[in-house]
């Protein structure tokens, strides 16, 4: 047993008695998974699997926070894959956390929408790494691009988070785009830079 979830053990072991089926009880196992690395590869897949099959048990009773729950154990699924290497794994999982991230998306109200968009930039980030590591190149200088289109609102605005993604996935891009023999798109990368200048003026 490793050390990094040693100190969940009591709190799972209540839950499994008290509510063996519950989305606590899936979100404790999501985060106990997310803890290990891919030096705990198969430890962590398994306490990501027993979080999927709660999460999905919940997908017609509670399909919000269930589908929640669901992409965002698909995405740090993906980023142990990526860790580990396991492209074809992390392809696999960054598509599925991808296609719920943007379902849940365009379910959500304008207002309440921001922390979905980021969610899903996340998850394309990581669909980029997977196709890079692959070596598919190409899918991956596409993905990167949607991934920009989705978190352009950000440019410019006080998101520390959104800031660092966009920069990393703007690097990313340019990267692809030298390794698939292509200049980059300026319709995707002027009004970004634009919006960023701006913001620095003010």
């Amino acid at each position: 047993m490793s050390d990094k979830i040693a100190g969940y053990l009591p709190r799972v072991s209540f839950l499994e008695a008290t509510e063996p089926g519950s989305l606590t009880l899936a979100r404790l196992y999501l985060e106990m998974a997310t803890v290990l690395d891919h030096s705990e590869r198969l430890a962590a897949l398994s306490l990501f699997d027993k979080a999927d099959h709660l999460f999905a048990a919940h997908w017609q009773t509670a399909p919000d926070a269930a589908r929640a729950g669901m992409a965002h154990s698909l995405n740090n699924r993906a980023a142990l894959e990526i860790n580990a290497q396991q492209w074809a794994d992390a392809v696999d999982a960054a598509k599925q956390a991808v296609e719920l991230r943007r379902d849940r998306l365009g379910s959500q109200t304008t207002g309440q929408n921001e922390a979905a968009r980021l969610d899903l930039g996340y998850s394309q980030g990581a669909l980029v790494l997977a196709f890079r590591g692959v070596g598919q190149f190409q899918i991956a200088r596409e993905t990167c691009g949607e991934a920009l289109v989705n978190l352009g609102v950000f440019a410019g605005k006080k998101n520390q988070h959104a800031f660092i993604l966009l920069a990393k996935l703007i690097c990313l891009y340019t990267e692809l785009c030298q390794q698939t023999g292509q200049n980059p798109d300026p319709v995707l990368l002027l009004p970004l830079a634009k919006a960023f200048y701006d913001s620095n003026q003010t």
